[in-house]
């Protein structure tokens, strides 16, 4: 329940001073009950196992764990208490809640009528205010007036002390059931059950891998709003490649635990296998368009090798020319440095592994300075205003496959070769992938999967629901 609205001004209080939800208090209250019955009913499973019932459970495991069975029994019986003892304080609690909600409501009331009848007492007519030293005593009905003016503003003030009262009465009583209640529940859990050194560090290394996992997470998420930003950067797939993996891992040890979420493991597996799944379409066309250079290369070596030779035979001729005209020397030179540019060129292209503007780009999986070159050179390109801008085919993955296409057209065209171009399936596929990378990510990771920061327990009810079907099923 919100706080009450009204001038809480009245008793000297600055906003509603018992603010409390009766519904939820009730709803703990058959929740502490169901507990306790809960683990009193395994409390009894466990102990008849113990006491050698074999009608609950047979065989040899039974005598195995029969001894564990009973000592188990009395710690659950005693944690039971603990609920017994949380339901006893919070019923007991209720009556002074409700009773404290109302008395606050009535004092509140009590104080408003007060100030109104203060209002109408300061309204009444006081004959001997403002009275002249010289007038004529006071008749009966004056001095009457004045004394009934005195009895209503005090009559008023003595309303509104008796609320203000009465409000001290109501905060002091739920405030006294409130202490009580903390200190039954307190003392029951003084009942001889205490955590090992064991259960701590569980605790702590739990506590300490579901930082890691919101950590992680969000740093995948900064990393994949990034790679949109600036699309086709390598460095950044690298690095959301290696927060999917520890993630997964991270999730992993959680739900073997017991203290995570199977879910969570799937979500993080199926991230990590797009990943994958993005390495080996990058893969497939890494290799696509290095066998496209490779037999480009034979087709560029023919046409340039082609080419040298018909200068040779024409330098030949000429060479001849110059037995009969000193002049054609000159023309001799000039096909020197023809057919030196186009050795110079083979050279340099097949050296680079580069023809026509066609170059294999490094691949993620493998950082290095090359990748990290290429790296600056997209992010120019995005941030520099002599870039090339932003590129959705960067974004989507389909930037080889778009380049082989091209390759294709420009290697028949040039040099007479013809490559093999991707299906449009491995397009699609590629587009598809970091499509569904965006919802495991965005849709699932900031949709349904809670983040556990603040009140951020439980977006959607089927997220609970399906999480522990799946810890049930494992």
């Amino acid at each position: 329940m919100p706080a009450r609205g009204g001038d809480w001004g009245l008793l000297h209080e600055g906003s509603d001073p018992i603010v409390a939800d009766v519904p939820t208090v009730h709803e703990l209250v058959n929740y502490y009950t169901t507990m306790a019955q809960e683990i009193t009913s395994e409390a009894d499973v466990l102990r008849k196992i113990g006491e050698g019932d074999d009608s609950q459970f047979k065989g040899e495991s039974a005598d195995a764990v029969r001894k564990k069975s009973k000592e188990v029994a009395e710690s659950l019986q005693r944690m039971s208490g603990r609920y017994d003892a949380i339901r006893d304080a919070l019923t007991g609690y209720l009556p002074e809640l409700e009773t404290a909600l109302t008395e606050s409501a009535a004092a509140l009331r009590d104080a408003e009528d007060a100030s109104a009848a203060g209002a109408r007492a300061g309204a009444m007519p006081d004959p001997g205010q403002g009275r002249a030293q010289d007038a004529p005593p006071l008749t009966d009905d004056e001095q009457g007036a004045i004394d009934a003016k005195a009895r209503a503003t005090s009559s008023a003030k003595d309303g509104a002390d008796a609320a203000v009262a009465r409000l001290r009465r109501a905060v002091d009583g739920v405030n006294a059931a409130g202490k009580a209640a903390a200190s039954t529940i307190r003392a029951a859990w003084d009942d001889g059950l205490h955590d090992t050194l064991g259960d701590k560090i569980k605790a702590f290394f739990s506590k300490l891998l579901k930082i890691l996992v919101k950590i992680f997470t969000y740093i995948g998420i900064a990393l994949a709003a990034l790679a949109i930003l600036i699309p086709g950067v390598g460095m950044l797939t690298f690095m959301a490649a290696v927060a999917a993996a520890v993630t997964l891992v991270l999730n992993i040890t959680l739900a073997g635990m017991g203290e995570g979420s199977w879910l969570d493991v799937i979500t993080s597996a199926v991230g990590l296998v797009l990943v994958g799944v993005g390495a080996g379409l990058t893969k497939v066309a890494s290799l696509a368009k290095t066998a496209g250079l490779g037999k480009g290369m034979q087709g560029f070596a023919k046409t340039n090798l082609d080419k040298i030779k018909k200068l040779q035979d024409v330098r030949a001729v000429a060479i001849k020319d110059t037995l009969r005209d000193p002049g054609a020397l000159r023309t001799v030179t000039t096909i020197n440095r023809h057919i030196n540019r186009l050795t110079d060129a083979r050279i340099a292209t097949m050296g680079k592994n580069t023809l026509g503007g066609f170059k294999e780009k490094p691949n993620w999986w493998r950082p290095n300075r090359a990748l990290w070159n290429d790296d600056k050179a997209k992010i120019r390109d995005v941030l520099s205003k002599d870039g090339k801008g932003w590129q959705w085919q960067r974004l989507m993955s389909v930037d080889r496959q778009i380049e082989m296409d091209a390759m294709k057209v420009a290697m028949k065209r040039d040099y007479g070769v013809d490559i093999a171009a991707l299906p449009n399936w491995h397009k699609y596929a590629a587009g598809g992938r970091v499509v569904a990378s965006w919802m495991n990510t965005f849709s699932y990771g900031q949709g349904i999967k809670p983040t556990g920061w603040g009140s951020d327990q439980e977006r959607v009810p089927g997220y609970k629901d399906a999480s522990g079907q799946l810890v049930h099923g494992f």
